[in-house]
């Protein structure tokens, strides 16, 4: 009789872990890699959004953000220029944006605002915030 309930135990016991198992690789598939947006899935939800993209880090027009535009902000030193115009169907790269032209010159501020970027045009300063997950 002992023999039986022991093995009764095992069996339970094995196929409670290999269930185990199972849901762990089935989470494991259902799990997305969460990371910063991508200028494709910006564009995907806005196809007329007006974005550009800096070290691996797409930065969005912050005309209508309030804080961002009452941030007291200094033009500090040039870190980039805008080098490619965005069309449909292109890979998204470095330099490249969706509205601002060609050469459109990139400064960082001189006061560490998080991740807010000034682009010159004409004579108007434009605030940029990156787009980062959290």
């Amino acid at each position: 009789m002992r023999g039986i309930i022991s093995l009764f135990i095992a069996i339970i016991m094995l196929t409670g872990c290999n269930q185990s198992k199972a849901m762990n690789a089935q989470q494991s598939q259902n799990e997305t890699t969460i990371g910063n947006p991508t200028a494709k899935e910006v564009l995907a939800q806005n196809p007329s959004v007006d974005v550009f993209q800096y070290k691996d880090i797409v930065y969005m027009n912050a005309s209508d953000i309030e804080w961002v535009q009452q941030a007291e902000l200094t033009i500090g030193e040039r870190v980039g220029t805008i080098t490619k115009q965005y069309k449909e169907d292109l890979t998204f790269e470095q330099g490249m944006a969706t509205k601002l032209p060609v050469e459109t010159e990139i400064y960082e501020p001189l006061e560490a605002k998080g991740s807010i970027l000034i682009v010159k045009l004409k004579d108007d300063e434009v605030r940029y915030l990156g787009l980062f997950e959290g």
